[in-house]
């Protein structure tokens, strides 16, 4: 199993914007010299004042912190991530494809890859707040057709320069589009959701499938759905990846008011008990968001994980 670390997630315990960027440097250095495989961005743009009470399943009393979700735009971070570092993966989990321009993201993503040395990894998502979308001026409805036009036009301008396209929401006919990857490279695409859309997305476009803090029986039953989609479309299971961002908070203080320890909590022998147990499931990549109530906290953890794991 291979393991990266999310460096804009909820877990982050900073929320200011000079406090993120010494955040994202010294967490992407860390775990550059600790030798995990790759480092990972989330992706939000605007969103409700009221969130904690617009959806408090997620966000109410006791649950992810609001503030979480101030963090700086995707691509621009990892880009400033790569002039930081030599050798690490850059990825994004997810990045929200339906309400950015699919060309000018398309050359952003291109120019990224090109300037890291083909380091990155295109987590994708179709995105689920539609007050974000409303905001943005997408159409929240059509999000699943634009996502796909997104991938394939992606896929086609690769290689070509001149990628003739005419769809429902990309025309570039006669038009020419640069940088292309270097050596033609396709990036790599994590497809994330868990939804009948988000497997076939998978099976046609992805190089894996991305779960969101699921557990090794979810990760069993998702790969089961996406087995069988599979063999409709001629795909060989094979070629696809599964892997999975989850929270992971090293303590010995464990303290839980149901009474049963949530996955990946504890100590680092529960934890390595848990990894076990995901690897039996058939998750090939976890990116780790490190839980901790301060930034030296969550350095710490990411350097303990390392020693132990990686």
């Amino acid at each position: 199993m291979k393991f990266g670390v999310a460096l804009t997630t909820a877990a982050s315990p900073v929320f200011t914007e000079s406090e993120q960027k010494d955040f994202l440097l010294e967490a992407s250095e860390i775990s550059e010299a600790k030798g995990y495989e790759s480092v990972w961005v989330s992706d939000r743009t605007l969103y409700p004042d009221d969130i904690a009470k617009r959806y408090p399943q997620q966000f109410g009393p006791g649950k992810t912190d609001p503030d979480s979700q101030n963090i700086m735009e995707a691509l621009i971070t990892l880009s400033f991530i790569a002039g930081k570092t030599q050798k690490i993966h850059l990825g994004t989990s997810v990045l929200v494809l339906p309400f950015r321009n699919p060309l000018l993201n398309t050359k952003m993503i291109s120019t990224l890859d090109v300037l890291s040395d083909e380091r990155l990894i295109l987590g994708i998502g179709t995105g689920w707040m539609k007050e974000e979308f409303d905001s943005m001026g997408a159409d929240y409805s059509q999000r699943g057709l634009v996502t796909d036009e997104h991938l394939s036009f992606l896929s086609k301008s690769s290689s070509n320069s001149s990628p003739e396209y005419q769809g429902k929401y990309i025309n570039t006919s006669g038009m020419r589009l640069y940088p292309q990857t270097l050596n033609s490279r396709s990036i790599p695409i994590w497809v994330g959701g868990n939804s009948n859309r988000a497997f076939i997305r998978t099976v046609k476009y992805g190089a894996a499938w991305h779960g969101i803090n699921l557990t090794p029986p979810e990760i069993i039953r998702c790969q089961e759905r996406l087995k069988r989609i599979c063999e409709s479309h001629q795909r060989d299971y094979s070629e696809i990846g599964i892997t999975l961002r989850a929270t992971v908070r090293i303590t010995d203080k464990l303290k839980h008011s149901c009474g049963e320890r949530p996955y990946l909590t504890g100590s680092l022998g529960q934890i390595e008990t848990d990894l076990q147990e995901y690897k039996k499931s058939g998750l090939d990549y976890l990116i780790i968001s490190m839980a901790g109530d301060t930034t030296e906290q969550v350095m710490t953890s990411i350097s303990r994980f390392a020693d132990s794991f990686l």
